[in-house]
């Protein structure tokens, strides 16, 4: 599972968003655009350097990745934010 990164930009397919986030792959684009599930990047810093953090979030469902510089997956969890925060296999 990869990502792409290039020159800071970060590309991330819809198939790999859609299951953890809980929809179908055709409404990733439209539901960001609309504002519906955002995204953060973060790169890392110190120790962390040459790694990138995304979080999307839709609704009450939380997806982050860490990356290394070459876009690899190098840990991903979801998580459901209720009333209590559960973190899901």
């Amino acid at each position: 599972m990869t990502v792409e990164i290039e020159k800071g930009a970060v590309t991330v397919s819809a198939d790999m968003l859609a299951g953890p986030l809980g929809i179908d792959p055709d409404e990733v684009q439209p539901l960001m655009r609309k504002g519906a599930i955002t995204g953060l990047v973060e790169e890392g810093v110190g120790e962390d350097g040459g790694r990138y953090r995304l979080t999307f979030r839709h609704g009450e469902r939380r997806l982050q990745l860490i990356c290394d510089e070459d876009g690899h997956v190098l840990q991903r969890s979801r998580t459901v934010l209720v009333d209590q925060t559960r973190v899901l296999p």
